[in-house]
């Protein structure tokens, strides 16, 4: 008989897919529709950016939000030279 150790009871309920995508707790944002947004990325920059961003108790989604807020109100400029 296989050892029990109360773990197997343990299991997180599923999470909905589409309330996890519409989460709309994140600052600097309406509550109205949400556009999903697909974005490639180098493997390796998407690995240290997963990291990052897990160190720092981060979601990714938030940090982009922040990251395109930024650029939008003009506190990040960004040049065809940047973009290389």
């Amino acid at each position: 008989m296989p050892k029990k150790t109360g773990l197997a009871t343990a299991t997180k309920p599923p999470v909905d897919p589409e309330k996890w995508v519409t989460d709309t707790t994140t600052p600097n944002i309406s509550a109205g529709p949400i556009a999903r947004m697909t974005v490639e990325l180098p493997l390796e920059m998407h690995r240290e950016l997963k990291g990052k961003c897990g160190r720092e108790g981060l979601k990714i989604k938030k940090v982009i939000i922040a990251l395109v807020q930024d650029y939008l109100e003009g506190k990040i400029k960004i040049t065809e030279v940047d973009l290389h």
